[in-house]
């Protein structure tokens, strides 16, 4: 995150993906705004860490927009917020 944005009172939007699958045994890859963020042991702790980390961002910026990509064991993924109901953008168009 930009620190001069979050001191600014910026929005900015922050995308955490967590797979269903594992990239290998027992390994779960955490996304952050499309790059590498974390390795978990399991897709449960890669989802707390996100929550964590969206929930800090929250606190640091009140205007951040969060957004958490979890894929579901159908494939699809499903955009969801920090409360873990289904994501509905700040912004709104006019």
């Amino acid at each position: 995150m930009d620190l001069l944005s979050a001191e600014q009172g910026v929005s900015i939007v922050v995308v955490f993906d967590i797979p269903f699958e594992s990239v290998g045994p027992g390994l779960w890859v955490l996304q952050k705004n499309e790059a590498e963020y974390g390795e978990f042991c399991s897709r449960d702790d890669a989802l707390e860490c996100a929550l964590s980390e969206a929930r800090r961002i929250e606190r640091v910026n009140a205007l951040s927009d969060i957004v958490l990509n979890i894929e579901g064991n159908d494939g699809r993924w499903r955009a969801f917020d920090t409360s873990i109901r289904p994501y509905a953008s700040r912004s709104r168009t006019v």
